[in-house]
């Protein structure tokens, strides 16, 4: 009878724990013509390690980035309603950080939001110079199309979107296993290294991986998670 009650209260006190740590909610944004999908490996892992995690889905290529944050915008202020107080944390990918950070700056986002840590996956913070020599061709233009891809040729820093809010804590994940012959520096195939920069405090990895292979990363998710889980 003793080693019953000794069991249920073990139980009950684990449930207890399971929920308090799922109170914690992380957001992943995938990036330019990717889906939820792109997040399933980050996803399933934060989970298993007691995160509530969101994978937030868009038509990367059918609005501005602009437009793409007001619907982001709406997840997160949900989010905030269920869990006033509790930091909102967001895991994006390349185009997935200026979306991020867009909807960081729109006055109407809820401060849960802004208390945050973000880890960013070989994100564009300076642009692609990638897609600017892309819309310079026909085929260029048809794939980027004339929203969010056609302001990833225009725009070259994104300080139009804003910073990241001082009241977060940033790291960028860049990676450096690639090979383009358009990118004439360290890149990661798709983003040359410089672009993965920010003009604000953060902290900064590069790892051996590519601009897609990154969602993939063992090495890359451990440092997700630990800089997550730093107080």
């Amino acid at each position: 009878m003793k080693n019953l009650l000794i069991a249920l209260l073990f139980l009950i006190s684990m449930k207890c724990f399971a929920i308090d740590q799922k109170s914690h909610t992380v957001v992943c944004v995938h990036g330019f013509l990717g889906s939820d999908w792109n997040m399933a490996f980050f996803k399933k892992h934060l989970t298993r390690s007691g995160w509530y995690v969101v994978a937030w889905d868009y038509p990367s290529r059918d609005a501005t980035i602009k437009e793409h944050a007001r619907v982001l915008l709406q997840e997160l202020q949900d989010i905030a309603k269920e869990n006033p107080g509790d930091p909102i944390c967001f895991v994006a990918h390349s185009m997935g950080s200026l979306v991020l950070r867009a909807a960081l700056n729109d006055p109407l986002c809820p401060v849960e939001a802004k208390i945050g840590r973000i880890v960013l996956l070989t994100p564009l913070n300076q642009g692609s110079s990638l897609a600017q020599q892309m819309h310079e061709f026909y085929l260029g233009k048809l794939l980027l199309k004339n929203h969010a891809g056609k302001e990833l040729a225009m725009y070259k820093d994104f300080q139009n979107i804003g910073d990241f809010p001082e009241t977060t804590k940033v790291l960028v994940i860049a990676g450096r296993l690639g090979w383009n012959p358009f990118l004439k520096e360290k890149n990661d195939g798709t983003l040359a290294v410089t672009e993965t920069t920010l003009n604000t405090p953060h902290e900064y990895v590069e790892l051996l991986v590519g601009h897609a292979s990154v969602l993939l990363s063992k090495q890359a998710l451990r440092l997700t998670k630990n800089f997550l889980n730093a107080k």
